[in-house]
């Protein structure tokens, strides 16, 4: 009577609290007071490397973008392909994201039913320079097959121009 989304939950809980209690990629876990400006539209570029061989997910399966961004002080909001991620923005210009898709049921939805983005800001250098933002983002899927529910992870570096 053990349902995936009990696993679903208790796995997005966890990981939540360990990516908020832990500290940026910078080894900083101070939150932004000065925070840099990084609200806006993002083109998503995921890196080619491809799903492990436990993993059927095809690329349309993989987000395409674009990430949009919202900032409140440190407290970071984004949406992608309709999944809305939160976290924080540290003082190194690091950032840690985590989301779970509303209504994720097992291996019945179309995407990744949660997801994680871990990455750096970088700001516009010189005249005509385009911020952007680089990490990875990893996303967690289920499959149903013969009424067995199989789970994978999907890990891809990004790139992400502002627009």
């Amino acid at each position: 009577m053990t349902s995936g989304r009990f696993w679903l939950a208790c796995t997005t809980f966890t990981v939540t609290l360990a990516l908020l209690a832990s500290p940026g990629c910078g080894g900083s876990s101070l939150a932004c007071t000065q925070c840099p400006p990084i609200e806006g539209s993002y083109a998503l570029e995921l890196g080619q490397e491809g799903p492990p061989s436990a993993c059927s997910v095809q690329d349309e399966e993989l987000p395409a973008g674009p990430l949009e961004m919202e900032r409140a002080g440190s407290h970071v909001t984004a949406t992608l392909d309709g999944m809305t991620l939160s976290g924080t923005l540290y003082v190194t210009y690091d950032f840690n994201l985590v989301g779970i898709r509303t209504g994720a049921a097992d291996g019945g939805t179309e995407g990744p039913e949660s997801a994680s983005i871990s990455g750096r800001y970088i700001p516009a250098i010189g005249d005509g320079g385009v911020p952007r933002l680089v990490g990875t983002w990893q996303g967690s899927y289920a499959e149903t097959t013969g009424g067995a529910s199989q789970r994978c992870t999907v890990t891809r570096s990004f790139t992400a121009i502002r627009q």
